[in-house]
């Protein structure tokens, strides 16, 4: 009976300790002197996460197969912008994550730091072929190599997105 009396106690403890996310978030900018924007949730970037691994990749596979090869410069220069815009957001969110200590965008330090690499190579190459030579086109030798950077970037996200799947966290449908 003591033990029955204990557990319910304790059980009753755990509400009142635990920290939610606004405790955590709160916790986080008064530890780090930093105010994080309204928007900025678990929820967010979970959605942001999710919605790079499948929409965005999803997109850029689309340009890789049938718009990389003419090498057009605006092009090349539209798919660095695109990758740079997202890139600021998955930073947002793994920096909000990481400080509110509830993982990290891609679901681990490492993961997250292969596929930031694999995104900042492929912005690299494709703003060295942007600013290389005059004319609006590149040579479709050199376009391929910003293919081989993006296919480095799908190889890295595409083994992120089936390690989630296999382990339940991501369902497609």
């Amino acid at each position: 009976m003591k033990k029955l009396f204990l557990l319910l106690g304790l059980i009753a403890c755990f509400p009142a300790t635990a920290c939610d996310e606004d405790c955590k978030r709160e916790k986080a900018m008064a530890e780090n002197d930093v105010k994080f924007p309204s928007y900025l949730t678990a929820s967010y970037c979970q959605d942001t996460s999710v919605t790079f691994l499948l929409r965005a990749r999803e997109s850029l596979q689309e340009y890789r197969d049938s718009q990389l090869k003419t090498g057009h410069k605006g092009g090349l220069r539209n798919i660095s912008r695109f990758l740079k815009q997202r890139k600021e957001w998955l930073q947002e969110c793994d920096r909000y994550l990481a400080m509110t200590d509830q993982g990290r965008i891609f679901r681990n330090e490492t993961t997250t730091a292969t596929i930031m690499a694999s995104i900042d190579a492929t912005i690299k190459e494709l703003d060295r072929l942007v600013a290389s030579g005059s004319g609006i086109y590149v040579p479709e030798s050199q376009a391929e190599m910003a293919g081989q950077r993006l296919d480095q970037m799908f190889i890295a996200v595409d083994t992120h997105r089936t390690d989630l799947q296999l382990r339940g966290q991501l369902v497609i449908r």
